[in-house]
C-alpha cells in the first residue's frame, strides 16, 4: 500500500467499534467459524450470507471470508470481483488483467502476519437502522453492526500449486497474528468471522480450515449428503490432529433443504441416529435443532444482492423471510453461546422478546414432531 492508503486503513481500523472480545479484554476468542461440508451444492454460501445478515442485525462486527474460488459469497455480499486491464501485454499479446479489489488471493500471496487487517472490504447491505427488527431492522434500534468481506475469485483455485508445508499456514498467520508486534490480531476485531469453505479436501481447503477455531457442518438428509458427514469430520479431524490445529472443534450439524415428511429423509435420519446411539465415532457430531427449509427466497435475495431480512418488509415475501431469518438467527445464537460470546444471553433474551412467535424450523419443533411421529409408529 502507499503511505496514503496505509493512513486511510489505520483510520478505518481505529473507527471500528470494539468487538465484545476487545471490550471485555478477551485475548484469544474462538470466534472464527467455518461453514464446512465436503459435498458441494448444499448451500454453504447461502447460509454464510444469512448468518452474516443475522449477526449484523444483532449489532455485531462480522467478517465474511470467501474461501471458494467460485466466489459465491462475494456475489451474495455484492462484492463480486471484476478483472480490469492494466495496459500491459503478456506473452502472446494477451492483455494483463488484475482484480479490481483486494481478495483472499492477495492476502495469501502476501504471506504476512496480520495482513487480513489490510485486505478486508467494508460492506453494508443498507439495513434501515430505525426499522423494527421484525421488519428488517436491528435488534437494538439504531445499532447495526459492521460487516466486512474478504472476497474471492477463480485465481484462488491455483494459488496452492507449489506450496510447501509451511505455506498452508498463510491464512492462519494473516488472520490470527497481529500485523505489528504487540498489536491486535485481526480475528479479535470481529465478534464473528464466518468462512465459506470450498468443498473437498485439497491443500487450499486445509490451509483455510487451519485458520479457523470452530466449524459448523452443513449437509442434506439424503444418501450423498449423509456420507459427507463422515468424510467432512475425517478431513477436519486430520487438520486438527495432524496439521497443528488442536483447538479446531465442530460446533454442530445443520441440515439444509430439509423435508421432514420425505421418506428418504426419515430413513436417513433414522440410520444416522442409530449410528450415533451405537457410538459410531465417524458421525459423532451434535445434530442441531434448527433446520433450513426448502425456500426459493434465498436465491431471490442473492439475485437482488440483498439480505434475506430485506424481504421482511415485503408483505408478499414476509412469511418465507420470517422463517429463514429466524432459522439463521437461531443458529447464530447457538454459535455465540458455544464460543462464549459475552453478549450471547442478552441477545437471546432480546431476540425472543422481539419475535411474537417463533417458527418451528428455528426452535426444533419440526424435529420434535418428526421424532414423535416415529415413536408413535
Amino acid at each position: 500500500m502507499t503511505q496514503v492508503e496505509e493512513e486511510d486503513r489505520a483510520v478505518l481500523l481505529e473507527s471500528l467499534s470494539p468487538s465484545a472480545w476487545i471490550r471485555e479484554g478477551i485475548e484469544d476468542p474462538d470466534n472464527s467459524v467455518a461453514i464446512l461440508g465436503k459435498k458441494g451444492g448444499v448451500g454453504k454460501s447461502s447460509l454464510t450470507a444469512m448468518l452474516a445478515d443475522a449477526a449484523v442485525r444483532f449489532g455485531l462486527n462480522v467478517l465474511g471470508i470467501d474461501g471458494d474460488p467460485q466466489g459465491n459469497l462475494s456475489v451474495a455480499l455484492d462484492n463480486e470481483v471484476n478483472m480490469v486491464p492494466t495496459g500491459n501485454l503478456k506473452l502472446g499479446g494477451q492483455t494483463e488483467e488484475i482484480p479490481d479489489r483486494d481478495t483472499l488471493v492477495e492476502i495469501l500471496e502476501a504471506n504476512q502476519d496480520g495482513v487480513v487487517d489490510e485486505g478486508f472490504q467494508l460492506f453494508g447491505w443498507g439495513h434501515n437502522s430505525e426499522a423494527d427488527f421484525v421488519r428488517g431492522g436491528p435488534l437494538v434500534r439504531g445499532k447495526i453492526g459492521t460487516l466486512a468481506i474478504i472476497p474471492a475469485y477463480k485465481a484462488l483455485e491455483n494459488i496452492s500449486k507449489g506450496w510447501n508445508l509451511a505455506d498452508v499456514r498463510r491464512l492462519d498467520r494473516a488472520l490470527n497474528k497481529p500485523l505489528s508486534p504487540g498489536g491486535v490480531i485481526p480475528r479479535r476485531r470481529w465478534d464473528l468471522t464466518f468462512t465459506d469453505m470450498l468443498p473437498g479436501g485439497a491443500d487450499l481447503a486445509r490451509a483455510i480450515l487451519l485458520a479457523q477455531r470452530r466449524f459448523v457442518l452443513l449437509t442434506t438428509a439424503e444418501p450423498f449428503g449423509m456420507k459427507a458427514i463422515a468424510d467432512t469430520l475425517e478431513f477436519a479431524h486430520d487438520v486438527r490432529d495432524n496439521w497443528g490445529s488442536p483447538k479446531l472443534q465442530d460446533l454442530g450439524l445443520v441440515f439444509t433443504s430439509y423435508n421432514p415428511q420425505g421418506i428418504v429423509t426419515r430413513a436417513e435420519m433414522t440410520e444416522l441416529r442409530n449410528a450415533q446411539a451405537a457410538g459410531d465415532p465417524t458421525v459423532n457430531v451434535e445434530i442441531w435443532e434448527p433446520r433450513i427449509s426448502s425456500r426459493t427466497l434465498v436465491p431471490n435475495s442473492q439475485g437482488y444482492r440483498a439480505p434475506v431480512s430485506a424481504f421482511l418488509a415485503d408483505s408478499k415475501q414476509r412469511v418465507a423471510a420470517t422463517e429463514l431469518c429466524q432459522i439463521a438467527e437461531a443458529i447464530v445464537l447457538k454459535i455465540l453461546r458455544k464460543i462464549g460470546h459475552p453478549d450471547a444471553d442478552e441477545l437471546e433474551r432480546l431476540w425472543r422478546k422481539a419475535w411474537p412467535e417463533l417458527s418451528p424450523w428455528a426452535t426444533g419443533a419440526i424435529v420434535d414432531k418428526e421424532v414423535a411421529d416415529k415413536e408413535a409408529q
